[in-house]
């Protein structure tokens, strides 16, 4: 069986004067590039034929979110703040196969707990650039950059 995308959503975890908290991101278009291809580790003696390689560590991978962007939505604005301070982040992909069931966050500790209800993937990031797009008879977009930093972990639904 397979996923459609209809029902996905981004959300980030931040801080602010309460603590710890979610926040879904706004108008999403697109997310591609949660990858991260292993390095080479070569292996090969000097009786080989061939070349030899082992997996090296994982290079963590540039995810690029494509939105509408609208300077008015809440969401919009943490991730002005967050490019602009450079900030390490929490990120969140529910999946479609249980829309509208977010994350929740403890606002004193930041532990995240993800319902058994819905997909979920996560992974720490940050912006590397947010670009805006003013063009003709268009709305105002951005293709987001956000460099991950360390492990991808996937919460799969019950």
């Amino acid at each position: 069986m397979s996923v459609t995308t209809k029902g996905t959503q981004l959300y980030l975890r931040y801080t602010n004067s309460n603590g710890y908290a979610i926040v879904k991101i706004g108008c999403p278009t697109g997310i591609t590039g949660l990858g991260g291809a292993a390095s080479q580790l070569d292996d090969t003696c000097l009786d080989d034929e061939e070349m030899k390689y082992k997996p090296g560590m994982p290079n963590p991978g540039q995810m690029s979110v494509n939105l509408n962007f609208d300077p008015s939505v809440i969401s919009h604005q943490e991730l002005w703040d967050l490019f602009n301070l450079q900030t390490v982040a929490h990120w969140v992909i529910g999946w479609s196969d249980g829309k509208d069931i977010p994350p929740t966050v403890n606002a004193g500790t930041g532990v995240i707990t993800y319902p058994n209800t819905r997909t979920f993937t996560d992974f720490d990031g940050y912006i590397a650039d947010l670009p805006l797009d003013f063009a003709i008879n268009s709305l105002v977009k951005s293709a987001m950059s956000v460099q991950r930093s360390g492990a991808r972990t996937m919460h799969y639904k019950a």
